[in-house]
């Protein structure tokens, strides 16, 4: 899981969610970016990601590099725990860490590929 310190974050991780503000002090933010090629779908009160290989799928995602080795892996744990599996990805020329499901299941899709205004900040 070493190969660079940087991760895509396209759910509770990204900022002014829950779990971004748990971590926040070690996370540092990047830029926000949309990639083609992922579906999220919406897993009650978390979201997942497919690859779906359409150019008309976009997923919004954040970019943060994660300096702190015990933070990475305390992440890592915590995404495969959830039933996530863990990719590189080429973003812009940048190799950059994602969790995503293997295919989905029976959930809603979301069509604009953005959880946080999907889930609405009433949850931030």
């Amino acid at each position: 899981m070493s190969e660079s310190n940087l991760f895509a974050f396209y759910g509770s991780l990204r900022r002014g969610m829950h779990n971004y503000e748990h971590y926040k002090t070690q996370l540092e933010y990047i830029e926000t970016t949309r990639i083609s090629g992922y579906a999220l779908f919406a897993l009650e009160d978390y979201p997942y990601v497919v690859r779906s290989n359409k150019e008309t799928d976009l997923l919004v995602i954040e970019i943060f590099k994660i300096e702190d080795q015990n933070t990475r892996e305390h992440i890592h744990r915590l995404e495969l725990e959830a039933g996530y599996v863990f990719e590189w990805i080429d973003v812009e020329g940048k190799k950059v860490g994602i969790y995503l499901f293997e295919r989905p299941t029976n959930n809603s899709r979301v069509e604009s590929g953005d959880w946080v205004e999907f889930f609405g900040v009433k949850h931030r």
